[in-house]
């Protein structure tokens, strides 16, 4: 069975600033390898710890991670659309998740199978060096929010609640240099 896919104008409509982020010529390499799917409220996409073989973009509705200690679950909040899941198990080599993904509502997302991105890789590396950035600054910010946000839940575990997703205008900036990349994930004017 063929999964659905993507066409430009349907993920513009959805994400209008990945167009910005990836630069026209960029995008439809990567639609090319996007397949669609839809999760119900409640479903699990990806469990802790699991077995993870790619990355996906939240198109629509809202994914909420949590990490796993035995029969304990610590929310660590949720990501909305032009936000990805499963880069650290791609990034990490290990493809394992790294917490488990379940939808928030009725959810729709694209796979990013990790093959094809690095077949992505291969044909259009300005691409995967655009959608690279964006993971680093999505992680930069689910780094800051998560820090800067903790809860202490009545048994005195710390819950880490908060809006993970980067906004869009954060995502959309023309990428800079690599001195200007270091010094602003460094914090170094």
């Amino acid at each position: 069975m063929t999964e659905p896919k993507m066409d430009e104008q349907a993920l513009f409509k959805q994400l209008p600033e990945l167009e910005s982020q990836l630069g026209l010529e960029h995008v439809k390499p990567l639609l090319e390898r996007l397949s669609l799917r839809s999760l119900a409220d409640g479903e699990v996409l990806v469990r802790d710890q699991a077995p993870i073989d790619a990355l996906y973009l939240v198109l629509a509705g809202r994914l909420r991670l949590s990490v796993e200690f035995g029969e304990h679950a610590v929310q660590l909040g949720e990501v909305g659309p032009g936000n990805w899941v499963g880069e650290l198990g791609y990034f990490s080599g290990v493809h394992l998740a790294s917490s488990t993904v379940t939808a928030c509502g009725d959810s729709e997302i694209a796979r990013l199978s990790y093959r094809d991105f690095d077949a992505l890789l291969d044909e259009d590396s300005v691409a995967v060096c655009r959608l690279t950035h964006g993971f680093i600054q999505m992680l930069m910010r689910r780094l800051a929010v998560t820090a800067n946000n903790p809860v202490i839940d009545p048994h005195g575990e710390m819950l880490l609640l908060g809006d993970l997703s980067v906004p869009w205008s954060e995502l959309a900036q023309q990428p800079h240099g690599m001195i200007d990349f270091l010094k602003k994930l460094l914090g170094v004017h």
